[in-house]
């Protein structure tokens, strides 16, 4: 079983056993998510109080002042409190100890599924600091009791209870060769039409010179287009990324930008183009028509960067493509960031 702090609470974790090979367990977590569950903690009056979420089901465990001495025992708190959690939902000992058999033993690895770190965050507002707490119990199962029974969207508003009902009954198992198996189970659902019918405007821009009305129509298609396939970065991003509805609403407004304004704004270019134009996106145009600083800069950067990514999962852009569009826009930012620094100097002196 393998449990995955955030960078911020492994100090709480450092008395369990480290996996062998870090990527090697991502793995297994990522194709064995019941076996597998995130950790973060916050505080009240001085005193730890650590949250763990199982990747499947959401089931929650709250462990009290985990301090010192008792991080020396946190393997069977965890344990423990895993127990808790799964009677909670109404399973049986005999096959709770089932699933303990199965999992093996506790074994830390690092937070990577932003979608259940997020989730947690929630949950520590939700507890609304000290309110929940009984201070008497290290294991605190009134609380886990209440989280567990709040629905969440990423889980089609399941509480965990019924999740976890769910899991048992389902059957446990090991998924074979788990090690092996890709970081993610995402499959592209391509919706949206084939971009090369639009590339005879790009080849001819002739086809459309003195017809205003006939440029808008065109790139009112391929907006159009662009929006089916924005909607499927979107579901990229969350469900093979694991990242927060925060994040992932950055990144495809970012991408939402490059692709409908940018490639359009000289002539129709379709996003199949978009390994081409990124080192002129990033030096000169975002920085002269959006960006207002490096950190804005360096943060679209890393959102096209994610969709050059998923374009190469689709199959739209090829990966020597991606790979070369990658290395221009790190020169780009950099003549990005120092074209800004000329304004801004300049503005300055004025």
């Amino acid at each position: 079983m393998i449990i995955n702090p955030t960078k911020k609470a492994l100090p709480i974790f450092n008395k369990l056993v480290r996996v062998a090979d870090k990527d090697q367990a991502k793995r297994f977590a990522t194709a064995n998510p019941f076996f597998s569950w995130h950790a973060n903690y916050y505080s009240v009056n001085r005193k730890k109080i650590v949250i763990l979420v199982n990747d499947l089901t959401y089931a929650t465990v709250v462990l009290y002042n985990i301090n010192a001495k008792n991080k020396t025992n946190l393997a069977r708190f965890i344990t423990d409190g895993i127990r808790a959690a799964f009677k909670i939902a109404g399973i049986s000992d005999k096959d709770i100890d089932a699933y303990f058999a199965m999992a093996g033993k506790i074994e830390l690895n690092v937070g990577f599924n932003r979608q259940v770190t997020g989730v947690i965050v929630d949950m520590i507002k939700m507890a609304d600091a000290g309110r929940f707490i009984d201070y008497r119990e290290l294991i605190q199962v009134d609380l886990m009791n209440l989280l567990m029974q709040t629905p969440y969207k990423q889980k089609d508003y399941i509480v965990a209870k019924e999740a976890v009902k769910r899991a048992f009954d389902k059957g446990l198992s090991i998924a074979e060769n788990a090690t092996e198996l890709p970081e993610t189970t995402y499959q592209v659902n391509k919706t949206w039409a084939d971009y090369h019918q639009w590339d005879k405007y790009e080849e001819n821009p002739a086809l459309l010179e003195g017809d205003a009305a006939g440029y808008d129509r065109v790139v009112a298609e391929v907006q159009a287009n662009n929006k089916l396939l924005l909607e499927e970065f979107k579901n990229y991003l969350t469900n093979a990324q694991g990242l927060s509805k925060k994040v992932v609403t950055k990144h495809v407004n970012n991408a939402k930008f490059f692709v409908n304004e940018f490639m359009a704004f000289y002539t129709i270019k379709t996003p199949l183009k978009s390994a081409d134009d990124v080192l002129e996106y990033f030096s000169d145009w975002f920085p002269r028509k959006a960006a207002y600083s490096a950190a804005e800069i360096k943060t679209n950067a890393g959102s096209i960067k994610k969709f050059l990514t998923f374009m190469e999962v689709t199959g739209e852009i090829s990966a020597e493509n991606v790979k070369n569009a990658k290395e221009d826009i790190k020169d780009g930012v950099e003549m990005g960031i120092e074209y800004l620094q000329t304004i801004n100097d300049m503005s300055a002196g004025w």
